[in-house]
């Protein structure tokens, strides 16, 4: 038996369950407490708050790390993006490090705790050179990616920009 939490990060959908007890309080054991906590700073002191609905997040499937793409071609850049209990209403590509953005297509419908794939068809320059692609995401609720890794998520809520250096050659 498996407890399956839409929306929320893998850790909630617990495995091998055995019993269920049901509380009219929050459950304070090490990893719900401790562990799989992020740092709120939203109140006048900063509080471990429990992780819960994952963050607007898109991520690049190809090109992949290093790869080298043909010059004065077209390359279709794809990849998927999330966002726990909110829809994925826009995804955008940079292909100069996050300087200037693109909108990329996206594919299927918006369906609530589901992937949303994307793809992006992109002129190849004719001068070969380096190029960092990042995709970012917006949500229905108006949540953008964020740029920069937040050090209050310790190792969990990894949804920041993840920069894909590709070689046009």
């Amino acid at each position: 038996l498996r407890a399956i939490v839409p929306g929320w990060y893998a850790m909630a959908s617990v495995k091998w369950l055995r019993r269920i007890i049901v509380t009219n309080k929050p459950f304070n054991g090490f990893y719900q407490s401790l562990d799989y906590t992020y740092w709120d700073r939203s109140g006048a002191l900063p509080t471990l708050a429990p992780l819960a609905q994952q963050q607007v997040k898109a991520e690049i499937a190809r090109p992949k790390q290093g790869e080298e793409i043909p010059a004065n071609s077209s390359y279709r850049i794809h990849g998927a993006a999330w966002s726990g209990e909110a829809v994925i209403e826009k995804v955008e590509i940079s292909l100069d490090s996050g300087r200037s953005w693109n909108a990329a297509r996206l594919l299927g419908d918006a369906i609530q705790n589901a992937w949303r794939l994307w793809e992006y068809e992109w002129p190849t320059p004719a001068k070969p050179g380096r190029h960092t692609i990042v995709a970012r995401a917006t949500d229905s609720r108006g949540d953008v990616q964020p740029t920069e890794r937040s050090g209050d998520r310790g190792t969990y809520m990894i949804n920041h920009l993840l920069p894909v250096e590709i070689e046009v050659r």
